[in-house]
């Protein structure tokens, strides 16, 4: 059997047009623009990359966006500068490039951040509105897995796992997940036997850091593996799933590179226009 391939991309630019004609409505109605600012602190090279690859996206939406570069900022000076774009009424949305250096801590400064102004969908608070089922502006990861099952898989139906707990990804998607219904299990580095789990699920989301760690060995073949993995080989990106093993075995799959990737990368721009609509009041 060959795997239906779930393409990334063409999800990302489906979502950008819709976005595109989003933002084109809500700016007219509203008279201004919306306007993202990133923060980024140190100079760790993927934080300017990604950086650069949001202020592009941005300009494709037509949006506005900036980078504020803090190359040896103290917490003191990294919190005045949140504080004067919390209050800045034109100012959409705020976010932090992760990742900060030491001894400056990732949460502690995004939760400085109004929930309502919190892009990344990251903060305590947007967490755990997730949790209340109150979900508002949420993870990007999390937020595109659950975009790409919407897509490919009946909602309200299947058991899913997650090898991952992390805050970013397992914690939020499992709950996101229980929001819709599904029947959820979180595996991680401590569970007895995985394959206990992972043979009977329907889905399996994987994003533990292992290069082509999952084979038809641990995935039944009626299954949709989406693979949130990112790994390097021999110069090559690769996910935790062997997708030369894996497309010919299981139902679904998604690509590394070229699948939940690009569609994490639009979600920052789908909670920046929720969060103009709020902020703007307009439905």
């Amino acid at each position: 059997m060959t795997a239906e391939i779930i393409d990334g991309n063409k999800i990302a630019e489906l979502m950008m047009q819709t976005l595109k004609e989003g933002f084109a409505r809500s700016q007219e109605g509203s008279g201004k623009a919306a306007n993202l600012v990133i923060i980024r602190i140190g100079n760790d090279e993927g934080a300017r990359i990604y950086s650069e690859a949001k202020v592009k996206r941005a300009r494709k939406l037509g949006v506005k966006s900036s980078v504020i570069e803090m190359p040896t900022a103290t917490k003191d000076e990294v919190t005045a500068k949140i504080h004067d774009l919390a209050v800045d009424p034109g100012v959409t949305g705020i976010m932090i490039e992760n990742p900060v250096p030491p001894p400056l801590d990732f949460t502690d400064l995004v939760d400085m951040i109004p929930y309502y102004k919190d892009v990344d969908g990251t903060s305590s608070t947007n967490q755990g509105r997730i949790v209340n089922r109150r979900e508002f502006l949420t993870p990007g990861t999390p937020t595109a897995v659950v975009e790409i099952m919407s897509r490919y898989i009946e909602l309200k139906s299947g058991f899913v796992t997650i090898v991952n707990r992390s805050p970013v990804v397992g914690r939020p998607l499992s709950q996101m997940l229980l929001n819709r219904d599904y029947t959820v299990s979180v595996c991680h580095s401590k569970t007895p036997d995985i394959l206990l789990y992972t043979r009977r699920s329907d889905t399996v989301i994987a994003a533990i850091g292992k290069a082509n760690f999952f084979t038809d060995e641990l995935i039944n073949p009626d299954c949709t593996f989406i693979d949130v993995g990112i790994n390097y080989v021999e110069g090559k990106v690769v996910g935790d799933g062997s997708f030369a093993n894996l497309s010919k075995w299981v139902k679904r799959i998604t690509p590394v590179p070229g699948g939940v990737g690009p569609v994490t990368a639009t979600m920052i721009f789908s909670n920046l226009l929720k969060a103009f609509k709020y902020q703007e009041n307009l439905a």
